[in-house]
């Protein structure tokens, strides 16, 4: 997994590259929470690159979910492929978590 991430005035984006699952998504959530602990106000999570997303990936979106609710924060994901839509899909997190085509569409959500 490489993680990376961009900063803009409005928000932090981070970059999926590779598998989150159980191996990766320690890491993962520490990003997450150290984007949230350094005053984030706004997340996006880039999906384009990503391949898989296993139950304990999806483990650490519902943190982020909850870091973001309680910092008074606003979370969005874009760039799903279809395998990893479909996991979504099946598990009920595209109604549960913010999704968007692109990463414009993204932004602008959370700016």
């Amino acid at each position: 997994m490489e993680i990376t991430q961009t900063s803009d005035p409005a928000f932090t984006t981070v970059h999926l590259n590779g598998r989150l699952d159980a191996t990766t998504s320690a890491q993962v959530e520490a990003t997450v929470t150290a984007v949230f602990q350094g005053g984030a106000k706004a997340l996006v999570i880039d999906f384009t690159r990503l391949d898989y997303i296993s139950s304990a990936g999806l483990r650490v979106l519902l943190s982020a979910a909850k870091h973001a609710k309680t910092a008074g924060a606003k979370l969005a994901l874009f760039g799903l492929s279809e395998e990893v839509r479909q996991i979504f899909d099946i598990s009920g997190f595209t109604t549960i978590l913010p999704i968007f085509p692109d990463a414009d569409a993204a932004g602008a959500a959370v700016s």
